[in-house]
């Protein structure tokens, strides 16, 4: 989860989305944008990375829980596939 400084909705959401990986056994990391390269920050927070294998599989943001417990379904079900 990428997030900024003083963004409530990343403060809010971020439980959720912690809990959710980590109950489908995923790592669950926490980025702040001031730490990333200008050139790199994501165009809005919260923002949410899915890696394998050391490549991007799914990016997406926001703070919807529907939005964000489907991609999660999404994914792990093609994984397991």
């Amino acid at each position: 989860m990428v997030k900024k400084k003083g963004c409530m909705p990343c403060t809010q959401f971020e439980p959720f989305a912690k809990e959710h990986a980590l109950d489908e056994s995923l790592d669950f990391r926490t980025v702040m944008r001031e730490d990333m390269p200008e050139k790199i920050h994501p165009p809005y927070f919260p923002f949410f990375y899915l890696y394998q294998d050391n490549k991007i599989i799914e990016s997406w943001g926001g703070t919807s829980e529907k939005k964000f417990l489907s991609v999660l379904k999404r994914t792990l079900k093609n994984k397991n596939s």
